[in-house]
């Protein structure tokens, strides 16, 4: 194994979904194949990527748990986490900490997706 590549979630707006994630986290867009529905393929560090897809929602109507920490999440490490935080509180979305004590905050997307950001400074 080498690492990750990319992690793929399920909107129902990709354009929203894409507005949403470049406002949050400063990421950029990549190249995407026409593969028949809607998305968006956004750029990560190092080659790694953040795949949006337009899709019914196989988990539809399904309760989530109140804590993304609890749910289906992906997390993505970063630097510093207040630049993060500053651009959740302008943008009015909710985060939690995480309640293991870890330098960590998670949000959900405006389709309910969980992310985790874990701070790890550079060393």
């Amino acid at each position: 194994m080498i690492g990750l590549d990319h992690v793929s979630v399920i909107v129902r707006d990709a354009e929203r979904a894409r507005e949403f994630y470049q406002q949050i986290l400063g990421v950029g867009l990549q190249e995407r194949p026409e593969l028949g529905f809607p998305g968006y393929w956004l750029a990560l560090a190092g080659g790694q990527s953040i795949h949006l897809m337009a899709l019914d929602d196989p988990c539809a109507g399904h309760a989530r748990p109140e804590h993304g920490g609890r749910d289906y999440h992906f997390a993505l490490r970063v630097a510093d986490l207040a630049p993060f935080i500053e651009r959740l509180e302008a943008a009015g979305v909710p985060y939690t900490r995480s309640r293991s004590g870890r330098p960590a905050i998670f949000f959900r997307d405006p389709d309910g997706n969980a992310v985790e950001l874990l701070e790890r400074p550079s060393a």
